[in-house]
């Protein structure tokens, strides 16, 4: 029995390269495409609005298309991912603990989503941080306990669907106990069923209580559980999360383009065994989804007339997928807030920069009040994929202040010696960093920074500690995450001065 393309396509979110919608995607959507995924790749440097080059285009083709993209907050944007977030990740709400206060930058996130038509949040992570060293997960977590995350992420989920666009928790059933990044090898996670059910599964219980409309699966084995990653896990997607939690709405993978999966399936192998496991909606990734459609569609019929896929099980995803179009449809809600960007209305500050201010940890760091003048000397990492080539750093808060004396980039791995630092009578300094804990070279040029200037101050942007730090820990602030809300909080604190206005004015 042949499957018409158009049931395959409406179980598919490709991808494609470039900023405006190629013509084949346009087709496809034509032909019952689900929707789109926008990645980093399709944000230029210099690109026009969103609404006007990507989402308009593609509504005009099918006007319920699912539009979805990773808008996390804090380190994790796509719509400011040449900026920086407005809004602070999931450590920084975590961390203030105040869930009216993470509904509320959950709302912010979806009006930001809605003006620039998209209605699918690939957010938020209901990962509990619970290996400190994690590569992957980090500031992208509420924290490390259960009960935290889970109180956080129904607040965000219902914060994000409270606007008309659809929330995704993830990445099921929990990625936060990993030792590798799922980007590159496949994290092999040593947990029973009960330590499963009493540390990672409380906040994705939370997220299908408060009513997700999609849950993400993460591309990570439990081999107590199953051999095979979670995403290709039959027991994991309908045994667990079907049966066992109760879900009843769209499952959908993450990216079948990361090394572990693709190496090993192929994409339309990875497709085949993710719809026969239970998902719904297949990631294709960051890949132009041109030549990998023929690829799934080809696959997905060899299932079939093999017998390891029923036609069945296709239709059933494929409704699921068109209630989530018909929910999220923009045009079911002509009265929500759809025209514009959230901001600041001239009587109160954005709610990004409000939640950043209240996660700010200081360490020995009074707050500045005379409106200072600051040197920076940041430290450059190279970021996880996930994160991408977002900006990072005081630079642009400082400049944006009138606060920037000075601003020096020092590339990964340079002999701390040959780093520069200016004299001390030239005005305080700020050596930004991120995670320097984790990284042996990041503390070797504190040292030797901190040898010359005894007066700096380090502001580490990623994760803070959890308890208390000792006595004679130096000068340091704290941020709880690298968007550009959390700089500019930092910014005002070390400097004295207060931002007005959008962060993306």
């Amino acid at each position: 029995m042949r499957a018409d393309i158009s049931l395959v396509n409406a179980c598919l979110l490709p991808a494609y390269a470039g900023r405006s919608p190629a013509d084949w995607m346009l087709r496809a959507a034509d032909e019952g495409l689900a929707g789109v995924a926008l990645f980093g790749t399709n944000f230029p440097t210099g690109a026009g609005p969103l609404r006007e080059e990507v989402t308009a285009p593609l509504r005009a083709v099918r006007p319920d298309l699912l539009i979805a993209l990773d808008e996390e907050g804090g380190d994790v944007t796509r719509l400011d991912y040449r900026r920086g977030s407005v809004h602070p990740g999931s450590h920084a709400l975590g961390a203030v603990d105040d869930v009216a206060l993470t509904r509320e930058v959950g709302a912010a996130i979806a009006r930001d989503l809605r003006a620039e038509g998209v209605n699918l949040c690939l957010a938020p992570c209901a990962d509990v941080n619970s290996r400190p060293d994690n590569p992957i997960i980090g500031v992208r977590s509420f924290g490390d306990r259960p009960d935290l995350v889970a109180r956080h992420t129904a607040a965000s989920v219902r914060g994000i669907q409270d606007h008309g666009v659809a929330a995704t928790v993830k990445h099921f059933p929990g990625h936060g106990d990993t030792r590798t990044d799922s980007h590159s090898e496949l994290p092999d996670i040593d947990r029973d069923e009960a330590s499963l059910d009493a540390v990672d599964l409380p906040p994705f219980r939370a997220g299908i209580e408060a009513g997700a409309k999609a849950v993400m699966t993460g591309h990570i084995r439990l081999s107590r559980l199953d051999g095979l990653p979670a995403t290709l896990s039959r027991r994991i997607v309908t045994g667990l999360l079907r049966e066992q939690l109760g879900y009843r709405g769209v499952v959908m993978t993450d990216a079948l383009e990361m090394a572990p999966i693709v190496r090993r399936w192929g994409y339309g192998g990875a497709a085949v065994a993710a719809l026969a496991a239970g998902a719904d909606l297949v990631v294709l990734g960051a890949t132009d989804g041109e030549k990998l459609l023929p690829e799934v569609h080809e696959a997905v019929q060899e299932a079939l007339d093999q017998g390891t896929l029923t036609l069945e099980r296709v239709a059933e995803a494929a409704c699921r997928v068109a209630s989530l179009r018909a929910w999220a449809d923009p045009a079911r809600r002509p009265g929500a807030p759809d025209t514009g960007r959230a901001a600041a209305d001239g009587h109160r500050d954005p709610v990004g920069l409000v939640a950043a201010r209240r996660a700010l940890l200081a360490h020995g760091v009074p707050r500045a009040a005379d409106g200072r003048r600051l040197h920076t000397v940041r430290l450059a990492t190279v970021a996880n994929m996930a994160v991408g080539e977002a900006p990072w750093g005081l630079e642009a808060p400082l400049r944006g202040l009138g606060a920037l004396a000075s601003a020096t980039d020092v590339a990964p791995g340079t002999d701390p010696a040959a780093i520069a630092a200016p004299p001390a009578d030239g005005g305080p300094l700020a050596v930004v960093v991120r995670d320097a804990e984790r990284d042996p070279w990041q503390r070797a040029v504190l040292r030797t920074l901190r040898a010359r200037r005894p007066d700096l101050v380090t502001v580490d942007m990623g994760l803070a500690p959890a308890g208390p730090l000792p006595a004679d820990t130096p000068a340091t602030l704290f941020t709880r995450g690298a968007g550009l809300a959390n700089a500019t909080a930092a910014a005002e604190y070390l400097t004295g001065r207060a931002w007005r206005g959008s962060l993306r004015a």
